[in-house]
């Protein structure tokens, strides 16, 4: 199961492992969900979105009814990270 979790995602195993025993280390770290919708051209009519500017020259998008407590969890993940 992990194997085609890493295939559909493009991950190597190795690395996946690396990964969870570097973040397993970390105090309270938590995942969190993050679904992407379909890509909208910035700029166009339809394009609602709100970016939040992070430091390292990252951005964040976040669109209408976004919600606002994974917004957080996600930015503490990141940002304590940077």
């Amino acid at each position: 199961m992990l194997a085609a979790f890493c295939r559909k995602r493009r991950l190597c195993v190795p690395h996946f492992y690396w990964w969870k025993k570097r973040l397993g280390e970390a105090a309270a770290t938590k995942f969190v969900d993050v679904k992407l919708p379909a890509p909208i051209p910035p700029g166009s009519a339809d394009d609602s979105r709100v970016e939040i500017r992070l430091e390292n020259e990252r951005s964040l998008w976040v669109g209408p009814g976004f919600d606002a407590e994974q917004v957080r969890a996600l930015l503490a993940v990141v940002e304590s990270r940077a």
